[in-house]
C-alpha cells in the first residue's frame, strides 16, 4: 500500500513539475501573472517585490493625478527617507483607503501623501484590487508567481498584456511624467464629470482613510491639485468645486490630516495642463516644488 501511495505521489510530482518550471520560466521572461485589471498597478506590485522596497517612510499613492504631479527627483532629494509612488490609473478614493489599509500595515510609514483632485470621487471601486489585497503576504512579497494560480488567466491573455498594453516608463521612485506634446484634446475642455452617484461613497472612503491613518500614527498629507481654468467657467461650476474643496478639508483636518490646495489659476496657467486635470512634466516641477517648500515651512516633513 506504502509503495502505491509512493508511485501516485511520483506521478503527481512528474506532472506538476513540468508545469511550474513552464510559469517560472514565464516569469522570468517577463510575462507577469495578472493580479488585478491596472497593469501598471501590477507592475509596481511586482517591482516592489523584485527590488526588495521596505520599510517605505514617505508613501505615496493615488491615481493617474498622483502618478504624473508628484516629481520623484524632487521629492527624493528633499526628503531624506525611503519614498515610493503607488499611484495607478483611475483609482478611487475607495480604492487607495482599501489598497492603503494593506500597504501601511506592510511599510510601516511615517506620512502618506496622496495628490487628488475630483475625478477621483466619481467611479466605484475597483474590486480586482481585493485579489492583492487579500493574498497572504508571503505570496505578495516573496512568492507572486503563485498569483499564475490563484487569479487563472490564460497563456494568451499573459502574452497579450505584455505586448499591447500602454508603455509606461516609471522612474525609480514609481512615477512618471507627461509630455507637453501629450495634450489630450477629447478632454481639454471636458465638463460636468463630477460629482456623481459614487461621490459620497469616496467621501466616506476619504474619511475612513484619514480615521485610519490618524489611529496608526501615519501623518496624512492630502493635497488638492491644479485645475485648468476653463473648469470653472460658470457660477455653478465654480460652487461645485469650492463645496469639494471644503468637504475634503472638513475631513482630512477633522483626522488631524494636513490639507494643502494649489488650485492657482494665475499660477498653474493652462501651458501647463494637457487637459483639464493633469499637469505635463514642467507644471509637475513647479507644483512638487510648492508642496515641498509648504511642508518644510510647517517643519512637517525633515
Amino acid at each position: 500500500m506504502k509503495n502505491q501511495i509512493n508511485k501516485f505521489l511520483l506521478k503527481v510530482l512528474w506532472f506538476v513539475l513540468p508545469v511550474l518550471v513552464f510559469f517560472e520560466v514565464l516569469f522570468r521572461l517577463g510575462f507577469a501573472p495578472i493580479v488585478t485589471d491596472s497593469t501598471l498597478f501590477d507592475i509596481k506590485m511586482l517591482t516592489v517585490q523584485k527590488r526588495h522596497i521596505k520599510n517605505i517612510k514617505l508613501l505615496s499613492m493615488g491615481s493617474s493625478i498622483n502618478l504624473y504631479e508628484l516629481d520623484s527627483k524632487i521629492m527624493v532629494q528633499n526628503f531624506n527617507m525611503p519614498y515610493y509612488n503607488f499611484a495607478s490609473w483611475s483609482l478611487q478614493m475607495a480604492d487607495m483607503k482599501r489598497l492603503l489599509t494593506d500597504l501601511v500595515k506592510t511599510n510601516n510609514p511615517k506620512y502618506v501623501i496622496i495628490c487628488s483632485s475630483f475625478p477621483d470621487f466619481i467611479s466605484p471601486p475597483n474590486n480586482s484590487y481585493l485579489n492583492y489585497i487579500n493574498t497572504n503576504t508571503f505570496v505578495k512579497n516573496d512568492l507572486p508567481e503563485l498569483f499564475y494560480f490563484k487569479n487563472y488567466y490564460s497563456i494568451h491573455q499573459l502574452v497579450w498584456r505584455k505586448f499591447h498594453t500602454y508603455k509606461l516608463v516609471i522612474d525609480d521612485w514609481g512615477g512618471a511624467s507627461l509630455s507637453a506634446k501629450n495634450i489630450n484634446k477629447n478632454k481639454w475642455d471636458e465638463h460636468d464629470i463630477f460629482p456623481t452617484k459614487y461621490t459620497r461613497e469616496n467621501y466616506e472612503a476619504l474619511d475612513s482613510l484619514s480615521a485610519f491613518l490618524n489611529i496608526e500614527n501615519v501623518k496624512f498629507i492630502f493635497v488638492q491639485v491644479p485645475i485648468k481654468k476653463s473648469y470653472t467657467n460658470t457660477d455653478k461650476s465654480k460652487q461645485i468645486i469650492q463645496s469639494h474643496f471644503d468637504k475634503c478639508k472638513s475631513i482630512v483636518e477633522s483626522n488631524n490630516g494636513i490639507y494643502l490646495n494649489y488650485y492657482n489659476t494665475a499660477i498653474f496657467t493652462d501651458s501647463l495642463f494637457i487637459d483639464q486635470y493633469h499637469l505635463h512634466s514642467a507644471g509637475a516641477v513647479i507644483l512638487t516644488k510648492e508642496i515641498v517648500s509648504d511642508l518644510k515651512k510647517i517643519n512637517l516633513i525633515k
